[in-house]
Parts: structure tokens; C-alpha cells; sequence
């Protein structure tokens, strides 16, 4: 929320990129992105923990709609798209079906196309 104002914050966000937490990895990616402006140091690690644990993917989907690193042909571009694409969904663990699932599936779906609809106008395909 304080923006650029934070920026002193930087280095220790640096830092924590290569922390053994994924969650806090993804945090200090968010944080450090909303801080510097750039880009190029958190997607990476964002795109690396949405492979790692399928559960994070919505929080990094929300970071990516806010921020819209997704333009045409970027790595971003292509996670998400692929996401969009994906017959078999990884929400619900084996025997459970929860409609919460659901829910926590559509919101990724919702946020995927919205950040690929920042960047092309059109809705993804």
C-alpha cells in the first residue's frame, strides 16, 4: 500500500526472494514489485512458486491482473494461458468436493483472463 515510499524496503524484499518459505518467497515477490515498479526480479519467482504448489496460483493471479506483466509471448502470457487451457483442474484434492473448490477454481479462471485482457483488449481464446 505505501508504494514507492517503501522502496527503502527493497533489499530486504531481495533477500527474500530466495527464502525456504514459498509463501513468504511470494509475498516478498509481490511486495517488492508494488515497491520498485519492476517487473523483471518477481515475476520470475512468482512463475516458479505457481509451478511449485498449485495453491499459491491464485494469489500470484492476483498479482498479475493488478500489475499485468502478461503482454503477448511473455512467460507470464503463456502460464496463464495455459492455466486457462487446462482440461484437468487441481483445486480439489482426491475424494474431496467441497464447492468451495469450485468457487477458488473460477475466481483463478476470472482472474487468469483478467490479466491477459489487460494487455491484448480482447478476451482470450
Amino acid at each position: 500500500r505505501l508504494g514507492g515510499r517503501a522502496a527503502v524496503a527493497a533489499p530486504r524484499l531481495r533477500a527474500l526472494l530466495r527464502h525456504e518459505s514459498l509463501w513468504l518467497r511470494v509475498d516478498a515477490a509481490i511486495a517488492l514489485w508494488e515497491v520498485s515498479g519492476r517487473a523483471e526480479e518477481s515475476v520470475p519467482v512468482l512463475l516458479a512458486a505457481w509451478a511449485q504448489n498449485p495453491h499459491v496460483r491464485v494469489r500470484v493471479a492476483e498479482c498479475l491482473a493488478r500489475m499485468r506483466p502478461a503482454g503477448a509471448g511473455s512467460d507470464a502470457a503463456r502460464v496463464l494461458l495455459t492455466e486457462l487451457t487446462s482440461v484437468r483442474r487441481h483445486n480439489a484434492p482426491d475424494g474431496d468436493r467441497g464447492s468451495h473448490h469450485t468457487y477458488t477454481d473460477e475466481k483463478l479462471l476470472a482472474l487468469c483472463r483478467r490479466a491477459l485482457l489487460g494487455n491484448t483488449g480482447k478476451e482470450p481464446t
